[in-house]
């Protein structure tokens, strides 16, 4: 509530969001953004939950950079879900579980090339 001393006149209104939901969920941002959104928190406090700084949830919000595999883990267990994008399964997977290209060739047990086929979507 804001009142000016001037005019005597009281505003009543909530104050709106810095940033609309987003329209599409096309990245982790997005997905943090609206849920953060839903549960009415801050970026700091999304950020003291996911251990990392403010700047970083604002910098993976606004798309200016993309979070790094390591932190992946971490968002997918903070939204509570794992976010689909359309293309590739298995790069989607891997990146889901925290795992590097190299960490899935050697659970799996293949060639590093037969892996960079698949997630390129080639087919053999």
């Amino acid at each position: 509530m804001v009142s000016s001393p001037i005019c005597n006149i009281i505003l009543k209104a909530k104050k709106p969001f810095h940033k609309p939901y987003p329209k599409e969920l096309k990245d982790y941002g997005d997905h943090i953004r609206k849920k953060r959104l839903d549960l009415n928190l801050l970026q700091k406090e999304v950020a003291e939950i996911m251990n990392v700084t403010g700047d970083t949830i604002t910098g993976w919000e606004n798309g200016r950079c993309a979070p790094q595999i390591s932190y992946i883990h971490r968002i997918v267990s903070s939204l509570g879900y794992s976010p689909i994008f359309y293309g590739n399964n298995l790069k989607q997977y891997r990146k889901d579980q925290g795992l590097t290209a190299l960490n899935l060739v050697r659970i799996l047990n293949v060639d590093t090339r037969t892996i960079a086929k698949i997630e390129a979507g080639k087919k053999s």
